[in-house]
């Protein structure tokens, strides 16, 4: 079994732990794939591969949801199962800590686990039919600049619903809605629910979220005659818009795929606040 190392390389303690696991994989007698970049910080640099000419049976992650975002968008098969052991602030996307990561190695030799998909998202510019990483989490429409809103339109399945005015929209997945949609007054969608979310940031009217079916075609345009607008997808990719272009947004045919020991509630519940315990 061949197993991929993918580790933030900012947190000594995260690459101490990723050195240990590839201890032991080797200690296993499987094959430990290191990633250029993690691989340079281990002073491995000889054993180190770019993520995206990784051929591997699964995809440990050392690192936070950032971590996990980026190994998402550049790696080579986008289907290679990804177990996140966390190492960062929030960590939604993971699945296990740093102490616990030599024993799902061990849970996942023997099958004590199951594999979540989740839908991700693909965009492209309608105008130059530029086409954009896909999206794990979501693709953003927002203004470039603190001080200005911008002018944008809505348009689902051929159908214009809505011009808005605020600081952006965004579409996402069920992953992404539990991110950034959330914080923007989103609804929390569960990762089985074959669903996206279009999500206003800001808005000053009374717009709020909408739950469509993947099957549906998104565009969103901007307006602003006198304003670029910026196309985010999951918070590194970054594309100017200019007024009058459009990005078209549907569901992927490609997913990503998690390794998991957890149901999904328990993941969220883990993240929410708990009820106050009487008075």
């Amino acid at each position: 079994m061949r197993i991929g190392i993918v580790s933030r390389i900012d947190d000594p303690e995260a690459l101490s732990t990723a050195k240990e696991i590839i201890r032991y994989i080797d200690g296993r007698g499987l094959e430990a794939v290191i990633e250029r970049d993690t691989a340079i910080a281990l002073d491995l640099y000889a054993k180190g591969i770019d993520l995206g000419e990784m051929d591997v049976d699964l995809l440990m992650v050392v690192g936070g949801d950032g971590t996990i975002l980026r190994a998402a968008m550049l790696m080579g098969d986008p289907e290679t199962p990804i177990l996140g052991v966390k190492f960062g602030r929030r960590g939604f996307l993971t699945e296990v800590s740093g102490p616990e990561a030599k024993a799902a190695v061990d849970r996942v030799l023997t099958g004590d686990y199951f594999v979540e998909e989740c839908i991700k998202l693909s965009s492209r510019c309608a105008e130059t039919g530029e086409i954009f990483p896909d999206a794990l989490n979501e693709v953003l429409v927002s203004k470039p600049l603190p001080s200005k809103a911008i002018d944008l339109g809505l348009t689902i399945d051929g159908i214009k619903l809505a011009d808005l005015r605020g600081d952006g929209l965004m579409v996402a997945t069920p992953t992404g809605s539990t991110a950034y949609s959330f914080s923007a007054g989103g609804p929390v969608i569960a990762p089985d629910v074959n669903a996206m979310v279009l999500t206003p940031v800001c808005p000053d009217s009374l717009f709020r979220s909408i739950v469509v079916s993947p099957s549906s075609r998104v565009e969103i345009r901007n307006l602003k005659p006198d304003l670029d607008a910026l196309l985010i997808v999951d918070g590194r990719l970054q594309k100017t818009m200019g007024a009058g272009s459009t990005v078209e947004i549907r569901a992927s045919n490609r997913r990503a795929r998690f390794i998991r020991f957890r149901p999904f509630y328990e993941r969220l519940g883990a993240i929410l606040p708990t009820s106050p315990r009487g008075r």
